[in-house]
């Protein structure tokens, strides 16, 4: 486990603030990346993955393997992903590989959300995480492979939704997934974590602003180098989030993605077979993770009109039912200065990396980048200037 890092709380604003270390390497790697020229994306075949799997897996494994049936997968945003067969000793294993791209709307290391998929395999349903390839010879980018799991991320006979966008999962769906749903982030926030190897992470420190003044030095460079020209909204949002940051009780295993979408179930048994998705994972303040999974774009209505947190239940209940399964409290200030985060920091990514990659041509989503993403971004704007202004 890596050192906690000090805090500079009174560095005047637009100096460089402390991040961690892993964040601030994979910008600077960005930035060179960028340097380089449009065109530096991945982008295996399935013939050229099934390949380079069986040379990486070479440095891995004893004895004889053959790796058949490579099918990529879709979803997972820009990251690539592919499904294979490993056989070795008469037995045949289904298994995932997943490749960074160099063109996602935010920027995430592969070895934190490797690191968190191990520490909370034996609390939490995850795919399990099996083999790590830092080094990009071996796919382009920095890769993982994770057990295979079955299951759908919403159900098949609705229209597919961009990143799981207002998912409806029925009144049978969503009575038998929101329990799991609150159970399995309140398992998340409640676990304890100390003494587990996390490497890739820096560690925030109880009872400080460490873990949100990493987080928003992270975001405030993502916009400084990717929008396209200054935003009122994102300026005043920026000194507010600075202004009012609020100091952490405990520090939690977060998710950072939590919502519809990015947990698998099996569609007859309303189980969730997975959480999925934890590239933005971090250690710092559960209602970070909270107040993400209430966020109005998630959401739908329920059969009365009710808005359902990503569109599984209601806020109250939503929280109450929490505070039962964690044992942890509920601060409902912090759950507002957290909202406004999450909003700002998915801003950025959606109207400033996102279109940023597109047009330097680092992405094969090109489309949802320049319309969907940026759309999406304007009305996360429209609720900063309500929250932010009180208007």
């Amino acid at each position: 486990m890596t050192s906690t890092v000090d805090a500079d709380h009174d560095r005047p604003p637009g100096e460089a603030r402390p991040m961690e270390g892993n964040l601030r390497t994979i910008l600077d790697e960005r930035g060179r990346r960028r340097e380089r020229g449009a065109g530096d994306r991945t982008g295996l075949t399935p013939t050229v993955a099934a390949d380079r799997l069986t040379a990486f897996l070479g440095t891995q494994l004893d004895g004889d393997f053959e790796v058949a049936d490579v099918r990529q997968l879709s979803g997972g945003g820009a990251n690539e992903g592919y499904s294979f067969s490993l056989v070795r000793g008469g037995e045949r294993e289904r298994l995932v590989l997943r490749i960074k791209s160099h063109g996602a709307c935010c920027e995430t290391d592969v070895e934190r959300e490797f690191s968190m998929l191990g520490a909370v395999r034996s609390v939490l349903p995850v795919p399990e995480p099996r083999w790590l390839a830092l080094d990009p010879e071996h796919f382009d980018a920095p890769a993982m492979v994770t057990e295979f799991v079955a299951g759908v991320p919403a159900p098949t006979d609705g229209v597919p939704l961009a990143t799981g966008l207002g998912t409806v999962y029925g009144p049978r769906l969503a009575a038998e997934l929101a329990p799991q749903f609150v159970g399995h982030l309140a398992t998340l926030h409640s676990h304890e974590w100390r003494g587990t190897e996390l490497p890739g992470f820096d560690v925030p420190r109880d009872g400080t602003t460490d873990a949100i003044d990493w987080r928003l030095a992270f975001w405030d460079r993502a916009w400084d180098e990717d929008a396209a020209e200054p935003h009122p909204t994102l300026t005043m949002t920026r000194g507010w989030l600075w202004r009012h940051r609020p100091v952490v009780d405990r520090v939690s295993l977060l998710h950072g993605d939590y919502r519809n979408g990015n947990f698998l179930f099996d569609e007859t048994t309303g189980e969730i077979r997975a959480v999925i998705d934890w590239e933005l994972c971090y250690l710092g303040d559960r209602h970070s993770d909270l107040a993400y999974a209430m966020l109005p774009a998630w959401g739908s209505p329920g059969e009365s009109g009710e808005f359902l947190n990503a569109g599984l239940i209601e806020q109250e209940p939503f929280i109450a039912e929490y505070e039962r399964r964690s044992g942890l409290a509920v601060d409902r200030d912090r759950l507002d200065y957290y909202m406004v985060y999450n909003l700002y920091w998915s801003v950025v990514s959606l109207m400033a990396t996102a279109t940023r990659n597109a047009d330097l041509r680092m992405t094969q989503l090109d489309v949802m980048y320049n319309t969907i993403y940026p759309g999406l971004g304007a009305f996360f704007c429209r609720e900063l200037n309500r929250l932010v202004t009180g208007a």
